[in-house]
């Protein structure tokens, strides 16, 4: 055979996409992450919060058990003593607090009324802040921030009883259900658990949704196995 027969047959075959081929693939690939990336941030967000919310709540449980273990129940904890000595006294020796936010504008939150909204996007007239009605805010080592009623607590809306947890501190988006959530001490259980968690399931429902204002989410997450549901508001 002759040689130049023999280049032919090994000559490599050459291949390759058109232009169009390329746009078209690319344009698919738009269409899918399109479609795809949402979902995934929302998912993400979603485990953020089912992680440290539980967290959060398995930690100050602890951090109050320790506490009465030593102090006695936490219903007869000095009610004389100011907020700050409140936390010195009974929380900051059985947990690694880095800091105590005394006011306004500290620990990274800006100096205005509004510091947290509901999930309508409006600022709450008695949670709209973790500095009013005599709350004391403190931040552990985490990152996460507990906001404790204190002897100078009133007890209107439930100030007094209620423990409030922003899993990310001063970071947005600081709204309700979304990274702020409450939680309630029940006296006869000797427990801390969500707000609201012997309301109705429809009432809860309704609260955590875009309608509502968003107390009682950390509540519908436990109904639903400690898992944030399909239908949970979240942006």
């Amino acid at each position: 055979m002759p040689l130049k027969e023999i280049e032919e047959i090994f000559k490599p075959i050459k291949s390759g996409f058109t232009l169009a081929e390329v746009l078209i693939t690319l344009g698919i690939i738009g269409v899918v992450a399109a479609m795809t990336i949402p979902t995934l941030i929302t998912n993400y967000k979603k485990h953020i919060i089912e992680t440290k919310l539980s967290k959060a709540i398995a930690t100050i449980n602890q951090v109050v058990r320790q506490s009465e273990a030593e102090n006695g129940a936490m219903e007869t904890w000095d009610k004389t003593i100011t907020p700050i000595e409140y936390i010195n006294n009974y929380i900051k020796p059985y947990t690694k607090v880095l800091q105590i936010c005394e006011g306004e504008g500290s620990c990274g939150f800006e100096f205005k009324h509004n510091v947290w909204l509901n999930l309508r996007h409006e600022g709450d007239n008695y949670y709209n802040s973790p500095f009013t009605h005599g709350r004391i805010p403190f931040i552990v080592m985490d990152g996460t921030m507990f906001v404790f009623g204190t002897p100078q607590s009133d007890g209107f809306m439930d100030n007094d009883k209620i423990i409030i947890v922003d899993i990310n501190g001063s970071q947005r988006p600081n709204i309700f259900g979304q990274d702020v959530f409450f939680l309630e001490r029940i006296e006869d259980k000797d427990a801390i658990v969500p707000y609201g968690i012997n309301l109705s399931q429809k009432t809860i429902t309704n609260d955590c949704s875009t309608k509502g204002a968003g107390l009682y989410c950390a509540a519908l997450i436990k109904q639903n196995g400690w898992k944030v549901p399909h239908n949970y508001p979240i942006k």
